[in-house]
């Protein structure tokens, strides 16, 4: 019974013993990164998504041009004059990844 306890007792300390590093910091950032077309990309796409989900992405300046287009059909407040600015912006700063 007291080398049941005695390896429960050490199991649990090797278990705990993994959480002790530094706090993780998030994979994505809570907030665009500045660049030219910011501002007008942050009014049409952040009020309603977050920009944890816009930084996962990178695609090509097409498949951005596809994504903005279906998210005008839904609403979203591109003003025609930024169109341009907002893919521009998302291809620079989320573009397809570099292998």
């Amino acid at each position: 019974m007291a080398l049941v306890a005695g390896a429960l007792a050490l199991a649990v300390a090797a278990l705990g013993a993994g959480d002790a590093g530094p706090p993780r910091r998030p994979a994505y950032p809570a907030k665009l990164p500045p660049g030219e077309g910011h501002d007008a990309t942050e009014r049409a796409c952040l009020i309603c998504h977050s920009a944890m989900l816009i930084t996962q992405q990178h695609k090509d300046s097409t498949a951005w041009e596809k994504s903005v287009r279906q998210m005008e059909t839904w609403g979203a407040p591109v003003a025609p004059a930024e169109h341009a600015a907002v893919i521009g912006y998302l291809t620079q700063q989320f573009g397809p990844a570099k292998k």
